[in-house]
């Protein structure tokens, strides 16, 4: 997975890059298709404000910001964000698959055909 930082009005730090590296690397674990993540964060008079948009092969892209007086607050705001949709984007896959090919359906027995009725 590919991170693409952008900062907007100020100059970023290597212990900023590293702290939001590290955050979104760890969106990876709940959907292995996310291809690139770009974060832009923008300085603004009184809040600092963090977007992330993740890619995600053949599936829609995910959206989410967050702003807080500080950087590492809304980077992890954002995480956290991101993180609840993805595990929810999953969730959803999985409930509506059909049963796998090794497994067979069973059918209820009718009522009334078992043995020693009559």
């Amino acid at each position: 997975m590919k991170i693409s930082i952008t900062a907007r009005h100020f100059e970023l730090g290597d212990d900023l890059r590293d702290h939001v590296e590290r955050r979104f690397n760890r969106l990876g674990r709940y959907n292995r298709r996310v291809s690139r993540i770009e974060v832009t964060l923008t300085e603004e008079k009184r809040e600092r404000r963090v977007e992330a948009l993740a890619f995600i092969d053949r599936d829609i892209d995910i959206h989410a910001e967050a702003a807080a007086e500080d950087f590492r607050v809304a980077v992890n705001a954002v995480t956290e964000k991101l993180a609840r949709q993805l595990k929810r984007r999953q969730d959803r896959k999985s409930d509506h698959q059909g049963p796998r090919l090794g497994e067979e359906i069973q059918a209820d027995e009718p009522q009334g055909t078992a043995e020693g009725e009559t």
